[in-house]
């Protein structure tokens, strides 16, 4: 079944407009994402899909999303759960006597690499670790988006590279690849994206007003230390435990969701012994965020600010649910990606069709499948199935975290507290990424017309 060529612009459009209008009038993203799903619906009836394998479509659609929508509530309980036990405060005052602030970006770039790598998860990276340097960078006073943009690119690094990332392994099982063999295909992009990045947030500290203020204060790390914090909050080394338990579990391959519960369990019996918070500030605290007169700089949301973005999670994924059950999208695919015989030409059709999925999914899955699953056998006609594994990373894989309504985008956003579009300048590892994709796919196309 697909749908005719009126109707697939007709969902589209509608899905587009809603979710700009949403965005620029800054009501509900959910709002403006419920005219488009009603189109598509009642499109898909049309069509003559029955009532009930409609609704099972949507059903199996949004169930595939809960683990995301038990991450962003997740992170509603953890941010101010870690604040109100100390852990936050405890962690930005260590780790400012353990750095050199005038490079406190690029630190953050490759320390957030280097987790990831291990961890194979840009939100799991961007929990454990984000979370406090976004902190330190505050009072650097380091623009904010720009501490995001270099943890949120040295956190897609390992989210696309890692052998242990599940969008890592997603990418080889839609393209036909086993993962050790893809690896090879992604090596020149990464490093390059790598390098880039890197230059870019060295040159970002050097020039930084954050460098001279650190020197000042570099000999006596005291004096880079606001006393606030450790006159509100009791300092221990216990307090380094919700972190350490969210670090291992992930770690230890536990279901993500259960290392947050872990996590906030521990911070709320720490908080209650070590900084007597009582029944009554926990759940304000959990349910409307932190908020102190004293330290504004540590103010968080809870529970509360999530819920309009479960329920944009819950509708995207019945709309996945119902593109997935339909298959409206196929013979358009194929007629995007044509004869071409150029790699480089296939390689921005194939770019495309990701970032549209990205705009319109609003997931990091259905983009990676749809765009492996259904162009592979277009692709291995022409060229070898590696490097539509390494299209398929550097384009539809992390356009997701630069979409403002994509859910991967809404989730780095709060986890970090910046939005998208003012960290998406700054993830540099991101944005180069296509570029330096179409670049090996150009030169893969100069060495085969020189064996010819």
């Amino acid at each position: 079944m697909s749908f005719s060529p009126f109707h697939l612009s007709l969902t589209i459009l509608t899905t587009v407009l809603g979710l700009s209008a949403a965005y620029l009038l800054r009501v509900p993203l959910a709002i403006g994402f419920a005219g488009g799903l009603g189109v598509l619906v009642v499109i898909t009836l049309r069509q003559g899909v029955p009532v009930r394998i409609l609704v099972q479509s949507m059903v199996t659609g949004m169930l595939h999303t809960k683990e995301v929508m038990y991450i962003l509530l997740l992170v509603g309980l953890l941010i101010p759960a870690w604040t109100a036990s100390g852990t936050i405060p405890f962690l930005i005052d260590t780790g400012l006597k353990l750095l050199n602030p005038a490079y406190f970006v690029s630190f953050s770039f490759v320390f957030a690499a280097g987790i990831s790598m291990i961890l194979g998860t840009s939100t799991g990276t961007l929990s454990a670790v984000g979370i406090p340097l976004v902190g330190m960078g505050a009072l650097l006073h380091i623009p904010l988006p720009l501490v995001a943009g270099a943890l949120v690119s040295g956190a897609f690094v390992g989210d696309r590279t890692s052998p242990f990332s599940s969008a890592n392994q997603l990418v080889a099982a839609s393209t036909g690849m086993t993962v050790p063999s893809q690896f090879r295909f992604l090596l020149p992009t990464t490093l390059l994206a790598f390098a880039t990045a890197l230059t870019f947030f060295v040159v970002a500290d050097v020039n930084g007003n954050w460098k001279n203020a650190a020197s000042l204060g570099h000999a006596s790390n005291d004096s880079l230390l606001p006393v606030e914090y450790a006159s509100q909050f009791h300092y221990s080394l216990w307090l380094w435990l919700p972190v350490a338990v969210l670090f291992g579990t992930i770690l230890l391959r536990f279901k993500t969701r259960y290392g947050f519960l872990l996590s906030i369990g521990i911070s709320i019996v720490l908080g209650t012994l070590i900084q007597g918070v009582d029944a009554h500030q926990w759940l304000h605290g959990l349910w409307y965020g932190y908020a102190s007169e004293q330290l504004p700089s540590l103010h968080s949301k809870g529970v509360s600010s999530m819920i309009g973005l479960i329920i944009l999670i819950a509708l995207a994924g019945a709309y996945n649910g119902i593109l997935e059950e339909t298959s409206a999208m196929q013979p358009y695919m194929s007629r995007l990606f044509g004869n071409t015989s150029s790699q480089r030409s296939a390689t921005v059709r194939t770019s495309l069709f990701g970032l549209a999925l990205a705009l319109l999914a609003c997931t990091q899955t259905l983009p990676i499948m749809m765009t492996g699953r259904n162009l592979l056998p277009l692709w291995e006609q022409k060229f070898p199935r590696g490097h539509l594994s390494r299209v398929v990373a550097d384009a539809p894989l992390i356009f997701s975290a630069m979409v403002p309504w994509n859910l991967l985008a809404i989730l780095c956003g709060t986890i970090l507290g910046v939005p998208v579009e003012r960290y998406a300048v700054f993830a540099v590892f991101l944005w180069t990424l296509p570029l330096y994709t179409w670049i090996v796919s150009y030169v893969v196309d100069i060495n085969a017309a020189e064996t010819i």
